[in-house]
């Protein structure tokens, strides 16, 4: 690349100034790029305008003096990091909209072992008059083939504004792994298995105490009567013994849940993203089948949600799903997990919106988004994390797969009536890619136009999706 293209970029891009960083500590990120810092590291240059997470985490080292091998990695200002991690404990990281020729400047807190946002306007003007000293100093952004990663970030977060942004976080847009909502959750995690172990112990010593009891009955069979009562009352009264230790023990987690909720009360959590209760997706006051039938299906709940919180705006809600599932990829936070999981379940389930023209625009752009999401990383990384919530429903299930096959069947049905021709094409896309990461088989054929064919309302499609034959699509305004 010339000169004078060079300089056209330094201009528009937006330039982040990470200043007085640890050397050789410091894994530092922006998007899917993530480097080991060297000891010349003042930034990044060259971000294109738009919606970027930046991340950052300590390394779990001894020393901060560098071994001969980094010493000869440190002429440049960063090393790539294979695989986007390098073994750093907790993630923080903030969302930030960066504009046309922005100079950002974060600074190193050695005493809180974080970084803080620049705010002095006198400051950000006086660095950003001298900016031109620090370009040795600044990595630059992959934007060329062929390291470019820009295309593939642009597929993640193109639905991502400012609007989506603030709404969800607070104003630093700050986000961090180790918030008080992953304290809660690991600590209900650890509260279940707790849970477990004791019931385990207990049926255990109930075990061990019958078999103690038959192998006194036995031994003293040809003893008297009174001799044998006498034996065996103890037995009877520690075995009745164990329902009471089991209510105290449970006593005793309701407490901890109880102090853990309160926890969380007292501090406002880091992120907000907008609650979606998948038990409750049917309106206030249903009774009788409506509640069963949108039980099942989520197509009420989208509407209301699609209608009320995101004013029918498709970037609005996809955007809050791109930022669920980045801030859960990037910084490992296990709230924006639960709610890319949620936003999964309630537009892989509402089947009768898919017969909706009002919804066919957001199913289209989801499934794309969906694709883009699931083929973006290594499957083994996702798959761990598929099962490694607390969550119970999480580990003794995959949502995700029973979420598209759903989601298959749903839109299968939909074409058959010759209704949502126009999610034919991606999600034949989104059913080779699943098949060829996961191996997992979406149900349908969405290789060709379905035959329309009129479905009576009694009759079942598929044994294994029993609601599509029992309620017909219904449009839910």
């Amino acid at each position: 690349m010339d000169n004078e293209t060079l300089k056209k970029l330094f201009k528009a891009g937006a330039i982040l100034l990470v200043l007085d960083a640890p050397h050789n500590q410091l894994e530092f990120g922006i998007d899917v790029n993530c480097w080991n810092t060297g000891p010349r590291f003042k930034g990044i240059k060259l971000i294109p305008p738009g919606a970027h997470f930046v991340y950052y985490s300590l390394h779990n080292t001894k020393t901060t003096q560098p071994s001969p091998d980094d010493a000869a990695k440190s002429d440049g200002t960063i090393e790539v990091t294979e695989g986007g991690t390098t073994g750093g404990d907790v993630r923080t990281g903030f969302w930030r909209v960066f504009e046309s020729g922005e100079v950002v400047i974060m600074k190193w807190n050695a005493y809180n072992e974080e970084m803080e946002l620049e705010k002095d306007q006198e400051q950000i003007a006086r660095y950003k008059a001298g900016i031109q000293e620090f370009d040795p100093f600044l990595g630059a952004y992959p934007l060329l083939p062929p390291t470019s990663t820009y295309p593939a970030w642009l597929k993640l977060s193109n639905h991502i504004r400012q609007p989506t942004i603030h709404s969800i976080l607070h104003a630093d847009g700050f986000v961090s792994s180790h918030d008080d909502l992953l304290e809660d959750e690991l600590s209900r995690a650890r509260t279940l298995i707790d849970r477990q172990q004791k019931k385990e112990a207990q049926e255990a010593e109930v075990t061990r105490q019958q078999t103690e009891q038959t192998t006194r009955e036995t031994t003293t069979i040809t003893e008297e009567d009174e001799e044998d009562t006498t034996a065996t009352e103890p037995m009877e009264i520690e075995s009745e013994e164990t329902p009471a230790q089991q209510t105290s023990q449970d006593n005793v987690s309701a407490g901890k849940t109880a102090a853990s909720q309160l926890k969380t009360s007292d501090h406002a959590p880091t992120i907000a993203f907008t609650p979606i209760d998948l038990r409750s997706s049917f309106r206030k006051g249903a009774v009788g089948e409506e509640v069963t039938r949108y039980s099942l299906d989520k197509s009420w709940l989208l509407n209301h949600l699609f209608t009320t919180v995101y004013s029918s705006d498709v970037s609005a809600f996809l955007g809050e799903f791109q930022v669920a599932f980045v801030t859960m990829l990037l910084s490992y936070h296990l709230g924006a997990f639960r709610q890319w999981k949620n936003m999964t379940i309630l537009v892989c389930q509402s089947t009768e919106a898919l017969s909706s023209p009002n919804f066919t625009r957001l199913m289209l752009e989801y499934i794309q988004a969906l694709h883009h999401q699931l083929t973006s990383i290594p499957s083994s990384f996702f798959m761990d994390l598929l099962f490694a919530s607390p969550d119970q429903d999480d580990m003794t299930a995959n949502f995700l797969e029973q979420a598209l096959k759903t989601l298959g069947k749903g839109i299968q049905s939909a074409l058959r009536r010759g209704q949502c021709l126009e999610l034919r094409r991606p999600m034949r896309e989104l059913q080779k890619a699943v098949l060829q990461s996961f191996e997992w088989k979406v149900p349908g054929d969405f290789k060709k136009i379905q035959a329309v064919v009129e479905i009576p309302a009694d009759e079942d499609e598929d044994d294994d999706y029993e609601e599509e034959g029992e309620y017909a699509p219904v449009i839910v305004e």
